[in-house]
């Protein structure tokens, strides 16, 4: 199986990478784009814990950041130990089951330290 990588959206008029999806450029509205890949390593710029995680979560709280790519920041859920969190730290994505939802097991990134 080929490692997963994160996607990026990349606009066809000016170049600018966005993450998530928009249903046009935020910088210059154009609304044709190609998927990029994404680089799988970065820094923690900010983050947040979820005391309250949506259904098919396990875990009584989550924490989420968001990464600095270089080309684009990327807003993604972290596996660290709350004391070991701090900005600026390196992180790498995993291609991992996140939770359920109907018995159905549901994949996405999840960002741990390098």
């Amino acid at each position: 199986m080929t490692e997963k990588k994160p996607i990026g959206y990349k606009w066809l008029s000016c170049g600018k990478i966005h993450y998530p999806k928009h249903g046009r450029c935020l910088q210059c509205k154009y609304q044709e784009f190609e998927e990029v890949e994404l680089p799988s390593e970065g820094s923690l710029v900010t983050y947040t814990m979820l005391k309250a995680p949506p259904t098919g979560i396990d875990k009584f709280s989550l924490y989420l950041g968001i990464i600095d790519l270089g080309t684009v920041r990327y807003t993604g859920q972290l596996e660290v130990e709350s004391d070991k969190i701090t900005l600026g730290m390196k992180l790498k994505s995993t291609w991992t089951k996140v939770r359920e939802i109907d018995g159905k097991p549901k994949y996405g990134f999840v960002w741990i330290p390098t």
